[in-house]
């Protein structure tokens, strides 16, 4: 997306790998209009650099995932951008590494393989068929060009080849997995006892919960929020405002029909008799023999395909009737492709002889290969010749509109006034969250930095999605404030009274367990808190009935001899549980249950991430710095 302000700006035609790939780092967009000069990269990895635009980009896809594994929300105790940093540069130095060292290691993937993950891929898929022209719409709307997707997906399945080599010869030996399985799939069997937080009866003074108040002041204040007022460059603004004469859309078309022409599918069958490189003279002749007499055969009637499944000595195609399936030009030898793109329908080749052997051809059908006509292609290329020009016109705008933003930082209304765009104003919101505009997360950063917040400058280009460039300021500020006592005094009561109740019921708890290690019975501590004994049975690790807390006191307590073994927990809620542990089991199938599996996983995880670590130890790595990033 806007190409050109890519080019003219940095040289550096940065592209978007599909969600399809793998590789974690690989997504990149505009990251300055205005920079001058070469930077120092933040690394550089067997001579191959890690520059800051990397970084950035590498962080905020980082930072998006977070959010997304914690519900839309990063924890603040997670989220410190200094520590963020860090570990995505040191994944963006191992994924650097990884790719010298497969790259030195001779992993690879054929022209052919590399074909049918493309075409296998359901993005680029049209009723239910891959699709040349949607693939090559796909990634020209990413800014991309079918060579840099192939590369990128070639260096991703290089990665792809190193790990599963990895994984897929890690191994476990029998002792682990047997201890491992009686460990997992053990089961114990308990009762418990819980006395519930003791809150009642508790009375709260309005100096407790005055004093509460001022000690935690924290916890009671309003999010800081703010509004600030924007222009907008939008490149679909920009391109309704483009005319574009019908004979530039003649011209273009003339220029480039071969795009508009689909790529021509044809779907095959062959009987392939196989050659050694070292036959004699006579092996080849009784081979050619041979072939000739299936065409005679063909031709006489016989089926291709039951000749194929009782002749072909392809392995791959021979019991599928001679099937190679659907087939574009650069897929196979040039011999046979030669000939396959001279047939027609229906039609059995003579004799056609390549570098495996003598083969036969049917080429069973043809799809695509047509050329939309000018009027089909019209609003195609209508599109492409208005976002050329407007991505023109678009790094001027930018260009323009920072000059005048950070000569004039105090407004944006010189900027909107030169350029007639309207100063748009967002809803208040907080660092975390807000709505419109503000539901970016580079907006609401970029909004509350130092720049803009404290120093009430105007903010640099900022792109969003769809092609958007975002200049702000701030327009009001409402800092975080201390909410009234009256408000949350009721909140603050709660609080102090399970916290209370804590304390008392683990004083409670606590007496109860040393009752129960000097022989009490726990029907005894059960009757005399009025409580009932529950009889769980035998539970195992991942039972979803006992609260987790409590299972994790179940499987620390020592195997019970000729008594039972006692331990008290106190819960999140204020609880206290009284556990009695008094028979251990490991059931006859252990050997066979699934958690091994996990096992295997874990110990292939292991060794990948061991051998990921010593490639990268032994790489030549070179990192700037701390303070200088």
């Amino acid at each position: 997306m806007l190409q050109a302000i890519r080019d003219k700006t940095t040289g550096w035609i940065a592209y978007l790998i599909i969600i399809l790939i793998s590789i974690p780092f690989a997504l990149a967009g505009i990251s300055s209009y205005f920079g001058g000069g070469a930077e120092q990269p933040l690394a550089t990895v067997n001579g191959e650099e890690i520059d800051s635009r990397q970084l950035d980009n590498a962080y905020a896809n980082y930072r998006n995932r977070l959010a997304q594994v914690f519900g839309g929300q990063i924890p603040e105790n997670f989220d410190n951008e200094l520590i963020l940093k860090e570990q995505v540069l040191t994944q963006l130095i191992e994924e650097k590494s990884l790719q010298s060292y497969s790259e030195n290691q001779r992993y690879r993937i054929g022209d052919i393989e590399l074909n049918e993950k493309i075409r296998a891929m359901t993005i680029f898929h049209q009723d239910g068929k891959f699709n040349s022209d949607l693939y090559e719409s796909q990634l020209r709307s990413q800014g991309q060009s079918p060579a840099s997707f192939e590369q990128s997906l070639r260096f991703s399945t290089q990665i792809q080849q190193l790990g599963q080599a990895v994984t897929r010869t890690a191994f476990i030996t029998p002792v682990v997995r047997s201890n491992f399985s009686s460990l997992t799939s053990q089961q114990r069997k308990i009762r418990i006892v819980t006395i519930k937080n003791q809150t009642s009866n508790i009375e709260l003074s309005e100096a407790e919960i005055s004093d509460y108040y001022q000690q935690q002041s924290a916890l009671f204040k309003t999010e800081e929020q703010l509004k600030i007022d924007y222009i907008e460059l939008s490149l679909e603004t920009i391109k309704s405002t483009i005319s574009v004469s019908e004979d530039q859309l003649l011209d273009r078309y003339e220029q480039n029909k071969n795009s508009f022409t689909s790529t021509q599918i044809r779907t095959t069958s062959h009987i392939l008799l196989t050659l050694s490189k070292d036959a004699d003279e006579q092996q080849i002749e009784q081979v050619e023999q041979k072939i000739k007499e299936l065409k005679n055969r063909i031709d006489d009637g016989e089926d291709f395909a039951v000749l194929a499944r009782e002749h072909s000595q392809d392995p791959g195609s021979a019991a599928e009737g001679g099937s190679l399936g659907e087939v574009e030009k650069g897929m196979m030898v040039k011999p046979f492709e030669d000939v396959l793109f001279s047939m027609q329908t229906g039609q059995v080749s003579d004799p056609v002889k390549t570098g495996f052997g003598w083969h036969l051809i049917k080429l069973d059908s043809i799809a695509g290969g047509d050329t939309k006509s000018f009027d089909q292609a019209r609003a195609d290329l209508l599109d492409e010749i208005q976002t050329e020009l407007a991505e023109n016109q678009i790094y001027d705008l930018v260009e323009n509109l920072s000059n005048i933003s950070y000569e004039q930082s105090d407004s944006l209304l010189p900027a909107a006034e030169q350029l007639d765009l309207k100063i748009q104003t967002s809803g208040w919101f907080s660092r975390l969250n807000g709505s419109g505009i503000a539901v970016e997360n580079k907006i609401r950063e970029i909004a509350f930095s130092d720049e803009v917040l404290l120093q009430k400058r105007n903010s640099e280009g900022l792109e969003l999605e769809q092609g958007k460039i975002i200049f702000l300021r701030l327009n009001q500020h409402a800092p975080a404030k201390l909410k009234p006592l009256t408000e949350v005094s009721q909140e603050i009561e709660n609080i102090l009274k399970r916290n209370k109740g804590r304390t008392r019921t683990t004083e409670i708890g606590t007496q109860a367990l040393e009752q129960l290690k000097k022989g009490t019975s726990l029907e005894d501590i059960a009757l005399a808190n009025n409580v009932e004994v529950d009889n769980a049975g035998f539970v195992s690790r991942n039972d979803n009935k006992i609260d987790r807390d409590v299972l994790s006191i179940v499987f620390s307590l020592n195997k019970p001899g000729s008594k039972a073994e006692f331990e008290g927990v106190s819960e999140i809620d204020g609880d206290y549980s009284l556990v009695e542990l008094s028979d251990v089991k490991i059931p006859d199938n252990s050997a066979d249950n699934k958690t091994t599996e996990q096992l295997a996983v874990s110990h292939a995880n292991y060794d990948y991430q061991a051998i990921l670590k010593t490639i990268t130890a032994d790489a030549d790595v070179v990192r700037t710095v701390a303070e200088d990033q």
